[in-house]
């Protein structure tokens, strides 16, 4: 009986804390609808054909989505686009979702889907939960860690395929951090893997708040 007991009453926790993470991570109300609302909505005007699997998660406007279980794309660099499904194509970056999405498409197709997300309107970015004083550290801390490859403003660069990340939702790029800390997308985080590990857990966060919070922002 007091077996039974303590299962039940694990099971409540375990029901609270799974409310309670989509109530803290997943979209709010008017973001799920927004969502929804994209999904519902025909292809726009110019979307590649090649884009309708990629529009099923990442929407057709580029978004993504609020909680950085999918990265924004709208905006992004082309370059770094169509290098990142080329290495998923040939398995150097380890993705289960998108990689058979990415080996299934043809060359033309890569550039098709790049140059359009590329050239989309970037997405207004909602305000932040972070304090002035630990986005201006998050700033010095970038520029003293990040700058190299990922510019001035989280504006990416071509030559070393440096991703923008000025504006990218803070829970894909925590993600992205915990990732290239431990190696588990392959050869992709060779150099973020070095770097990262130079940065001490306490200072990730503000570099992300200041990253998220869009200050900054140039077009790629």
């Amino acid at each position: 009986m007091r077996i039974f007991v303590f299962l039940v009453a694990l099971l409540a926790l375990l029901g609270l804390a799974a409310l309670a993470w989509l109530t803290t991570r997943g979209p709010s109300a008017a973001q799920a609808a927004r969502i929804e609302a994209v999904l519902e909505d025909p292809a726009p005007k110019g979307e590649p054909a090649a884009y309708a699997h990629c529009a099923s998660c990442h929407l057709h406007d580029g978004s993504g989505r609020p909680d950085g279980s999918i990265p924004r794309l709208a905006g992004q660099r082309r370059v770094v686009i169509e290098n990142k499904l080329y290495r998923l194509r040939a398995g150097t970056i380890r993705l289960p979702v998108m990689g058979p999405y990415a080996r299934n498409l043809l060359p033309e197709e890569v550039s098709e889907i790049a140059v359009y997300l590329s050239q989309l309107p970037e997405i207004e970015i909602g305000p932040s939960d972070a304090s002035d004083e630990e986005r201006a550290r998050g700033a010095a801390l970038y520029a003293q860690h990040c700058v190299a490859c990922h510019g001035g403003n989280g504006e990416g660069d071509d030559g070393v395929m440096a991703s923008r990340l000025c504006g990218q939702y803070a829970g894909y790029l925590e993600r992205r951090l915990e990732e290239a800390s431990a190696g588990t997308r392959g050869a992709a985080d060779a150099i973020m893997q070095g770097v990262v590990g130079t940065v001490p857990d306490h200072d990730l966060r503000p570099i992300v708040a200041w990253l998220a919070g869009g200050e900054g922002c140039v077009s790629p």
